[in-house]
């Protein structure tokens, strides 16, 4: 049991001293959890939350239903909402409140695609303007080609998309190449 006197002096020196508990126990030759019960530190620790009301409280079941069928709407959007309904706080609580309370959507499922090198690549065409050749004017196009294990990239620059501007072979020499491929 401490005595007044004790308390007294225990709460001077951690208070108005500074000391910390461990070394005001060894000072007085007293137990540190002895010293903490003198100082009653428990008393002015509150415990729960003081709950205020606000502004806000009546328009919460309304920005909830909204939430609901629109998680997605924005914050400054609800507030504009509120205002038209009464509401006379600031955008900033609205804004606090819904990034508290929204729902939070589901993860979407992707499939991650893993490829050897030179299984799969992926082309496209892209379109840079015009260009003057000339007294004429021709698009510019470019076939682009991704590899798709490497990410290297391949690009070609060309007057038109189609297949005979691409490739390096003449036209003929493509129809009868192809037709030997076919026919063999």
């Amino acid at each position: 049991m401490v005595t007044d006197e004790q308390r007294a002096r225990i709460r001077r020196l951690y208070f108005a001293e500074h000391w910390k508990v461990g070394t005001i126990a060894a000072e007085l030759g007293v137990h540190h959890d002895t010293v903490r019960g003198a100082l009653e530190v428990e008393r002015f620790v509150r415990t729960t939350a003081r709950v205020r009301p606000t502004m806000l409280d009546p328009y919460r079941d309304l920005i909830a239903q909204t939430l609901a069928q629109h998680p997605k709407l924005r914050a400054t959007r609800l507030y504009e909402m509120l205002r038209a309904r009464g509401y006379q706080g600031s955008a900033l609580q609205v804004r606090r409140y819904v990034a508290r309370h929204r729902p939070v959507s589901s993860a979407e499922a992707y499939l991650r695609l893993s490829t050897l090198p030179g299984e799969q690549a992926q082309v496209d065409w892209a379109h840079f303007g015009r260009l003057r050749i000339g007294g004429a004017e021709r698009p510019l196009c470019a076939f682009v080609l991704v590899l798709s294990w490497s990410r290297a990239l391949y690009a070609r620059f060309v007057l038109e998309q189609s297949l005979e501007s691409f490739l390096p072979l003449p036209a003929p020499l493509l129809l009868r190449r192809t037709y030997l491929l076919l026919a063999g």
